[in-house]
């Protein structure tokens, strides 16, 4: 039987307590960085997705494209149009719109083979897609 692993204590990186488990900072220090972390990812979300960017992807996707094509066409990968909206709201609720509005009128929207062979994005056709789900 192999010995056992020593007991390894850890320190929070900003006020020196003890930590348990995996963590580098005890819970009040983690708390404290939550708003400057926040914060930071959000400066880099918006640096690599600009407003300029943002809109021109809301445009071309209301009139009609889809959003890989729209995506690849502007550099930025269809996750880091979609994963946007964890740092605004409002961009999750605009892009939603925007495939509502640039959908095609002839596929049967929420269902997942609008969705499949479609090629619908549209938040009923990602609902009918996600139902499918086991």
């Amino acid at each position: 039987m192999p010995a056992a692993a020593p007991s390894v204590s850890r320190c929070c990186h900003d006020c020196e307590r003890p930590v348990g488990g995996t963590a580098s900072r005890c819970a009040s220090c983690r708390s404290l960085r939550l708003k400057p972390d926040r914060a930071y990812r959000r400066e880099i979300a918006d640096a690599l997705f600009p407003p300029a960017a943002r809109a021109a992807l809301l445009g071309r996707i209301a009139s009609g494209e889809h959003i890989s094509d729209v995506c690849a066409d502007l550099g930025i990968s269809v996750h880091r149009a979609r994963s946007y909206a964890a740092y605004a709201p409002a961009w999750g609720r605009a892009l939603d719109l925007a495939l509502t509005a640039g959908r095609d009128p002839d596929l049967d929207h929420g269902t997942a083979m609008a969705y499949r062979h479609g090629r619908c994005r549209c938040p009923e056709c990602r609902a009918a897609k996600r139902a499918t789900r086991p």
